[in-house]
């Protein structure tokens, strides 16, 4: 695209348009159609490339286009195979993408987010074959109304060059669909996992009108582990999301007190019950506890007989989150530091079954410690 040189009746200046000069008594330049249309065509073909409709009413779609068509690349060497692209992620401490809801009167409530978090995930280049990670920063958005009773999923996917929130209604176990993205403000399927191209932000149940949505916020990091070393007395927390269908916990008291008891165990709210049996190279049999159905009690991390213990215990849950429970097994050893006698070993194996109140997808499943000298927690949701 060029000035129009080769129109004499152009009116061109040093090459250039100029505007008439009554005083001189210079007329100006004339735009002649064939230019002004090449000059709209090629506008709108950047349009068009960058996955818009061309709208004469808008004045930005150029800017877009030109965001749109650069984060595309001219040439497909930067391209990856969809199923090589990194997993959608989310900028923040924990990976979580903060969402408020509010209550309507006449609807089951809405949901937004806040602007300035980036947020990574897959735009595709090529639909179905190649596509390019890319980073947004969030701009605010805000839901439409709700309806009563229902379940959401708050998801995000790039459409138009341009990071897009949607709701699409589903349950917790539907499955990814073949393109690996949801349907906008579709009726059913929404609960899959975030995949590279669309990302599952959180799940959204929503009661009577009026009343305000409940979140149950979901993780979007590269690793879904994480590793802490307490020491004292205290409470940690255990990161739980909708999409776990399994998660693993190690718990290691290396370097028992040598004074005190140590003991690590889960907060007592919300079990169903629990037991568990042990046995000890110098007892001949094994002993039961089965009372935990009747007087609930949590399933067991660990908890020494014996001042300078050294204990492992290693836990698995299956949970299930339609029915907002767990179940829980652990293995634990146990040994006295430095003893060369097994009087004081145990194995002791451990089951229970917990509830999940919002608080634990909220904050975590709280862990109580006590007089932990370096103990370590190893968490992994695995989904």
């Amino acid at each position: 695209m060029d000035y129009p040189k080769s129109v004499p009746s152009a009116g061109l200046v040093n090459g250039k348009f100029v505007d008439e000069n009554p005083l001189m008594g210079t007329p100006g330049s004339l735009i002649p159609a064939d230019w002004g249309n090449g000059v709209t065509q090629e506008i709108v073909n950047v349009i068009k490339a960058g996955d818009l409709t061309p709208d004469e009413t808008k004045f930005d779609q150029l800017l877009q286009a030109i965001q749109s068509v650069s984060a595309k690349g001219w040439n497909l060497d930067s391209a990856l195979p969809i199923g090589s692209l990194p997993s959608a992620t989310v900028a923040t401490a924990d990976g979580r993408l903060p969402v408020t809801p509010a209550a309507v009167s006449t609807s089951g409530g809405r949901v937004s987010i806040p602007v300035g978090v980036l947020v990574s995930i897959g735009q595709e280049v090529v639909a179905g074959q190649l596509g390019r990670a890319r980073t947004f920063t969030t701009q605010a958005w805000s839901s439409a109304d709700l309806m009563p009773t229902s379940s959401y999923f708050l998801r995000a996917q790039v459409i138009g060059g341009a990071l897009t929130f949607y709701m699409q209604r589903g349950t917790i176990y539907d499955a990814a669909p073949e393109g690996l993205k949801g349907t906008v403000n579709g009726g059913a399927g929404g609960g899959f996992q975030s995949t590279p191209l669309d990302l599952c932000i959180a799940w959204v149940v929503t009661a009577a009108p009026g009343s305000v949505p409940v979140i149950r916020p979901i993780y979007n990091r590269n690793r879904l582990a994480w590793t802490q070393t307490v020491n004292g007395n205290g409470v940690v927390y255990l990161p739980l999301d909708p999409h776990a269908r399994a998660a693993r916990l190690v718990v290691g008291n290396p370097t028992p007190s040598a004074t005190e008891i140590s003991g690590v165990s889960f907060a007592p709210t919300g079990w169903v019950g629990g037991n568990y049996c042990f046995l000890s190279p110098a007892l001949t049999t094994s002993s039961n506890h089965d009372g935990g159905w009747t007087t609930p009690m949590p399933c067991v991390i660990f908890t020494n007989n014996f001042v300078n213990d050294a204990t492992v215990t290693t836990l698995t849950a299956s949970f299930d989150h339609s029915q907002l429970r767990s179940l829980w097994q652990s293995y634990q050893a146990e040994h006295m530091l430095g003893s060369t006698s097994a009087v004081s070993d145990e194995l002791l194996f451990s089951m229970g079954i917990k509830n999940h109140p919002v608080s634990d997808y909220a904050t975590g499943i709280a862990v109580n410690f006590s007089a932990a000298v370096n103990v370590s927690l190893s968490w992994e949701l695995i989904r």
